[in-house]
């Protein structure tokens, strides 16, 4: 899962240059902005945030785990071993 979530704008073409991908739907807009919110923050900064907003939506009674799970679940196969065990082992302590 390491990575720079800037990186989800770019690809490397054949040549090892980066290309700009095509500008998402504008339904996606707000993946732009979780990704400029999010992309230069550390693995330590990212789950303190996810574990905190994970808890508030548990006193706000609006957390669903089982819709995480269901996620997770659909990105489960794109990952590797080591990835895999990490989100599982995330899922776990968020409940």
């Amino acid at each position: 899962m390491a990575g720079n979530l800037k990186d989800y704008r770019k690809r490397r073409t054949d040549g090892g240059a980066e290309k700009r991908i095509e500008q998402p739907p504008k339904s996606d807009e707000s993946i732009e902005k979780i990704v400029d919110r999010y992309g230069g923050k550390s693995e330590d900064e990212l789950m303190r945030e996810l574990f905190r907003m994970t808890g508030e939506q548990k006193r706000e009674g609006s957390f669903d785990a089982a819709a995480m799970r269901r996620t997770a679940s659909s990105i489960m196969p794109m990952l590797n071993a080591e990835q895999r065990q990490k989100l599982e082992a995330i899922l776990d302590k968020l409940g």
